[in-house]
């Protein structure tokens, strides 16, 4: 089978959330199903390759100038699938082709910009193009339970249209033992040798809560901030000089580092390197750090609602990310009690067992198997049938 793949978030030039999973995903479906093709459609030169050396994998880059109403997508991409005699196209981001020209599997990640009050206008065309992608869609991969009946419930899409597949943790998260890259990592990121530190992902976007994190540092006891250092990573533009003024206003800016995004490469050893992973965000459609922080044996905090303690399950400490005062509350007892900390660190190895990219792969060929055996050529880009639950 030959399968087509929107692969434009695995070749930017800063990959985040969708382009890393897709690199770990497809790294195992060209193991898992040695026979099949895959084909990789993105638009910018490629300056580093993470898929470079599969024999069943290939890239085919194309553009279009300007690339105005997302043309790319709409008209370039459906062509270059036909071009390539795709049996099934992959749109792995939310969204897909009206007329898609093969059949059509749809991952969707989360629904957030639906979900607060008050969408803005861009959202609102965001959801309805989602939502037209679902219908078009023969099969629907969500990566946690929460977002599928997330796009059952707003979209009205049969729940046994919809396969949940987990993501498992990054392949490059381990726990880190070396001394000498320790030391690198805290000079590149200002952490003095040796100084426990808590790591936080933040974020411009304020569902990310950086504001909240940095409220509920300045609520810890005075011995703990000076005993302890906050790294919070991920912030950029703006967010950053705004973020540091309100550091500053709280009088907490001496034990705080805010950094933009961190190279990739270093993520796995800042986790394993902190005390604990703070991550305490609003909102997400599955929350892949809490298996990072599990799987670098690194205590973790997260908030307690939409998929997190999903993914948490009882190895975290989770809490109401809407306040400060229970992010610090929970930030002091694991800084303060290396015994609670142990067991969640104890608890988090025995979670990521349960999250495996073999297990990923595997759900996402049988999806993608279920999308072509369904296929009827006659109702190309219409409305189908519902498939059943994996």
């Amino acid at each position: 089978m030959i399968i087509g793949v929107d692969a434009r978030n695995i070749y930017r030039p800063r990959r985040r959330g969708i382009g890393k999973t897709l690199v770990d995903l497809y790294r195992h479906l060209a193991a898992v199903r040695p026979l099949w093709q895959f084909v990789l459609f993105h638009q910018q030169a490629i300056e580093d390759d993470p898929l470079e050396g599969l024999p069943n994998v290939r890239r085919c880059r194309f553009d279009i100038p300007g690339d105005r109403w997302n043309l790319w997508q709409q008209f370039g991409l459906p062509l270059a699938a036909r071009k390539a005699r795709v049996e099934l196209l992959h749109c792995p981001a939310n969204t897909a082709p009206r007329w898609p020209g093969a059949p059509l599997l749809v991952t969707i990640h989360d629904l957030i910009p639906l979900e607060f009050a008050n969408p803005s206008r861009q959202d609102c065309r965001w959801g309805k193009n989602v939502a037209a992608a679902a219908r078009r869609a023969r099969v629907i991969t969500c990566p946690s339970r929460y977002t599928a009946q997330q796009v059952h419930r707003t979209f009205g899409i049969p729940a046994d249209k919809i396969i949940i597949n987990p993501w498992a943790p990054d392949t490059a998260c381990q726990p880190m033992q070396d001394e000498r890259r320790d030391a690198q990592v805290r000079q590149r990121y200002g952490i003095p040798p040796a100084r426990p530190f808590v790591l936080a992902l933040g974020g411009a976007d304020p569902r990310k809560n950086s504001a909240g994190i940095l409220r509920a540092w300045s609520l810890l006891p005075p011995a703990v901030r000076q005993s302890h250092m906050l790294l919070l990573i991920g912030i950029e533009g703006d967010a950053l000089a705004r973020l540091a003024g309100l550091a500053r206003n709280l009088k907490i800016a001496d034990g705080c580092r805010l950094q933009g995004f961190a190279n990739e490469a270093d993520v796995p050893a800042l986790i394993s390197a902190a005390t604990v992973l703070c991550y305490p965000s609003l909102s997400e459609g599955f929350g892949l750090p809490i298996l990072d922080g599990f799987a670098c044996r690194t205590a973790v905090l997260t908030g307690n609602t939409t998929s997190l303690p999903e993914v948490a399950g009882d190895a975290a400490w989770l809490v109401n990310a809407a306040q400060p005062p229970e992010i610090a509350a929970g930030l002091n007892e694991l800084l303060t009690n290396s015994d609670v900390r142990e067991d969640l660190i104890r608890r988090g190895c025995r979670r990521i067992e349960s999250f495996t990219w073999q297990a990923c792969a595997a759900r996402a060929a049988q999806a993608m198997e279920r999308a072509v055996n369904s296929f009827d050529p006659s109702e190309l880009g219409e409305v189908v049938p519902a498939v059943s639950e994996e």
